[in-house]
């Protein structure tokens, strides 16, 4: 299994770094494009010749998930924008509204934004797309998406210089299938297949095996742990979390530290020990800060204010959700952002503070609307409604269920 997950990860790098052909065609579970998604982190992090543009996001509908790549390119292209600032260079030109605009079709927009970035980036420099999607419930609209990428009618001028790595399901083949390969002479096809039973058992032996670096052991059990948690074997859980924290103190490596503590917090969270877990989480907040690691202070900072909720203490939970929002905002997470918000919300109101949970959560709604994230603005919506019910403000709660109602449902938005 590890030999074979090193073959295919060095497949995808091979494709990245062949001129000839632009598009990659990815089959893979919805487990397995996790692990592919983490491949093309590594190559971004590794690899400095290269821009990569990587988009993970769920694709219930097609529109959305265009809607939440292009937030998520327009968000790095003001990033770097504030570096060229600093640095007295020419900012990037803003993506155009073409892109943005959520009336036109997805495929459109898709190639209106390859050929803006194109012009950014300066000519020799290639330019690495993962359309990564999570999980492909609208696969007809995801298809017809990513369709121009595989060149089905010829390689066309404003494809060069670009790399597409395209997910389709392993598991029925929609995105190109069989009848149509022989078209797709532009296309390399590779699949993956990393299921959770081989992957356990790769863990097991890599754990266990003493000729191995300890590093990769102590990767290999943190991996081991997180299965234990979710899959309610607490006591092995914890074991393990508990020989991670002892074996990254020695190591004075305090995002290690952070990590397993916050795991040790996790089976206490599973175990209904809230203070217990309340204590840990504060314990590896601690860590995370000095390690400096902004992603793991929000997960953090966002599992303390959970953990102050179920303790009854909105108004520590408040403070928790606060700080988490603001990480957030830095590290340019939307959707991180609105749930920080919700919750904030939640502990507001449970603290008798009527007007400001109104205020938070409407301030989320917008959120929401500027970056398509219609399942939370739903949720925010009836928490408004209700609020509102609540208040004898019959009016205003007739509104936010009016603005609810239009939001398309699951299968409606899945037809868009």
């Amino acid at each position: 299994m590890q030999r074979e997950f090193a073959a295919k990860d060095a497949a995808l790098g091979a494709f990245i770094e062949q001129p000839d052909y632009p598009t990659l065609v990815l089959g893979a579970t919805d487990l397995d494009v996790v692990l592919a998604f983490r491949m093309l982190q590594e190559r971004d992090r590794r690899d400095t010749r290269r821009v990569y543009l990587l988009f993970p996001f769920e694709c219930d509908a097609s529109g959305r998930f265009m809607q939440q790549c292009m937030a998520s390119l327009a968000a790095q292209i003001a990033a770097e924008n504030q570096v060229r600032a600093q640095e007295g260079v020419t900012p990037w030109a803003e993506l155009p509204l073409l892109c943005t605009d959520p009336g036109q079709p997805p495929a459109r927009r898709l190639r209106a934004a390859i050929e803006h970035v194109r012009t950014l980036v300066a000519d020799g420099v290639d330019i690495v797309w993962g359309l990564m999607p999570s999980t492909l419930a609208d696969a007809a609209g995801y298809r017809e998406t990513v369709l121009p990428l595989l060149a089905l009618d010829g390689f066309e001028a404003w494809m060069e210089g670009h790399r597409f790595c395209v997910r389709d399901d392993s598991s029925r083949r929609f995105l190109l299938p069989q009848e149509q390969r022989a078209k797709a002479q532009h296309v390399l096809l590779l699949d993956l297949d990393f299921s959770p039973e081989k992957s356990a058992d790769v863990l097991v032996g890599a754990m266990n095996d003493a000729a191995r670096p300890p590093a990769e052991r102590m990767q290999a059990a943190m991996q081991l742990a997180a299965l234990d948690l979710m899959h309610g074997r607490l006591d092995q859980a914890l074991e393990k979390y508990r020989l991670l924290y002892g074996w990254h103190r020695e190591q004075r490596d305090p995002l290690g530290q952070a990590l397993a503590l916050g795991g040790i917090g996790d089976v206490a969270t599973r175990s209904g020990q809230h203070a217990d877990a309340s204590r840990w989480y504060a314990h590896a907040l601690d860590a995370a800060a000095d390690s400096g690691n902004l992603g793991v202070t929000l997960n953090m900072l966002l599992a303390s204010g959970e953990a102050c909720l179920r303790l009854k203490q909105p108004a520590r939970a408040a403070e928790y959700f606060e700080l988490a929002s603001r990480g957030a905002d830095k590290l340019m997470f939307p959707h991180a952002s609105v749930a920080a918000l919700e919750k904030l919300g939640v502990a507001l109101l449970g603290a008798h503070k009527t007007a400001e949970a109104a205020r938070t959560w409407t301030e989320a709604k917008t959120l929401c609307e500027r970056f398509g994230c219609e399942h939370q603005r739903r949720s925010l919506l009836e928490r408004l409604a209700a609020l509102y019910a609540q208040a004898g403000l019959k009016t205003q709660a007739k509104a936010y269920e009016m603005e609810k109602d239009r939001i398309p449902s699951y299968r409606e938005g899945a037809r868009r």
